[in-house]
């Protein structure tokens, strides 16, 4: 039965979001449908998704019962589609997979450094965990949801009864760990601190891998030396309690650490791809998840995220001399506005 629950856990974090990142990247150019970029896309998603559908829950003080039940079938559905819709991307990535041969031999030998380099960092991730204050919140709001059945309406230091965490309620990463926990059997501890924490590092790094394609689009032998390079400076970020190479490696399960990790580099990738002549169906699509995402992430990306769409949709404007991509842009980024909007309603 225990294998049975890990094998569960394992293929909502592994196969599933990758599914589900088939459909934005379908609607994208060649250089980005990868497997690396439907994974991220998928993760995406996944926390598009579960933002817009537990938000409205929590608010109503819902059961979380109900929440697991709507986004489950939420999910099963969107992944049906996208199976159904995508099959013709399979083509192209065994194509890409057959193209590894055909690499140098110093190319081959930089990837497999660089992926005995992120072995190397999940093995310690997992073995050395490093428990920090804010376990005392994100893991037993995910253990609360569990267990009594509510969404931030109990103290998470005490268990007692609570008026609704308005502060919290609009980011519901530990509910998101609750569901994962709820589906699975697994404790919501071993979740996030044995699953979540290899896992999401491994999603961090495909979301690098990206930016190093787009950087290095017409030098792409020089890429192995660009993510062993990304991933030795992760190994020795550890120059305060707050970078993020500090997040990545100690506290990747918690808002704060997907935030930094995750969302910050992925807006970076998506406006580079704003940035070029012509852009992609899919990648606005991505970009509206990421914009999302923040949220989900952390209640601060109500600021961060537009101030950074903002200043981008200004740059992008004039380098494009079109006033109305500038507009279309920013505009990406009027769902987080709105949860925004609702957020100072309410409290």
């Amino acid at each position: 039965m225990e294998i049975v629950r890990w094998g569960i856990l394992l293929a909502l974090v592994l196969p599933v979001p990758f599914f589900l990142g088939l459909i934005p990247v379908m609607h994208m150019n060649r250089l980005q449908k990868t497997p690396a970029m439907t994974y991220v896309c998928g993760w995406f998603v996944s926390f598009f998704l579960f933002e817009l559908t537990a938000v409205p829950f929590i608010l109503l003080e819902q059961s979380f019962t109900v929440l697991v039940i709507v986004y489950t079938g939420i999910v099963a559905v969107v992944m049906v589609f996208s199976l159904w819709k995508g099959h013709r991307l399979w083509k192209v990535y065994f194509e890409q997979i057959r193209q590894i041969r055909e690499m140098p031999k110093y190319v081959k030998l930089g990837w497999i450094v660089f992926f005995l380099i992120v072995l190397f960092q999940i093995g310690y991730a997992v073995l050395y965990e490093y428990y920090d204050g804010d376990d005392a919140y994100y893991i037993a709001t995910a253990v609360l949801t569990d267990a009594f059945d509510t969404m931030y309406l109990r103290d998470t230091y005490t268990g007692y009864i609570y008026p609704l965490d308005t502060r919290h309620a609009f980011s519901p990463t530990p509910i998101y760990q609750a569901w994962l926990s709820r589906l699975s059997g697994i404790a919501p501890a071993a979740v996030a601190h044995s699953v979540l924490a290899p896992v999401w590092l491994v999603f961090l790094y495909c979301i690098y891998g990206q930016i190093g394609s787009r950087l290095l689009w017409n030098k792409k032998n020089y890429k192995p030396l660009f993510m062993i390079l990304l991933a030795v400076w992760f190994l020795y970020g550890n120059i305060s309690l707050y970078t993020t190479e500090t997040f990545a490696m100690t506290r990747t399960w918690q808002g704060k650490g997907l935030m930094a990790g995750m969302v910050i580099p992925a807006l970076f990738l998506c406006l580079l791809y704003l940035a070029q002549e012509t852009t992609s169906q899919g990648m606005w699509m991505f970009f509206i998840c990421v914009c999302v995402s923040g949220v989900f992430a952390t209640s601060t990306s109500f600021m961060i995220v537009p101030t950074i769409t903002g200043l981008a949709a200004v740059l992008i404007g004039i380098r494009k001399k079109c006033f109305k991509f500038a507009v279309e842009l920013f505009l990406c980024c009027a769902p987080c506005l709105l949860l925004a909007v609702c957020y100072f309603i309410i409290k």
